[in-house]
């Protein structure tokens, strides 16, 4: 099976007002026989990867401002 063109797809699904075709056309979409390339996955991403980055010397925390079930600041 080839891997569909996943733009033209997701172009097809925004623009398509009928729900049983814009279903058909997702179901062809989220079909993946081969690991994606980088710019396909950014393609399915909420955001580009590397828009969010590490915290240097860690490895679970991000960069941002965190609140605490107080509402104050961590």
């Amino acid at each position: 099976m080839a891997k569909p063109n996943y733009a033209s797809l997701l172009a097809q699904i925004a623009a398509e007002t009928d729900p049983t075709a814009k279903q058909i056309l997702i179901d062809q979409c989220y079909q993946f026989p081969e690991p994606l390339t980088t710019e396909e996955e950014n393609l399915f991403n909420y955001v580009e990867e590397g828009y969010i980055e590490d915290n240097p010397g860690t490895t679970t925390a991000y960069v941002g401002v965190y609140y605490g079930e107080d509402g104050i600041i961590q």
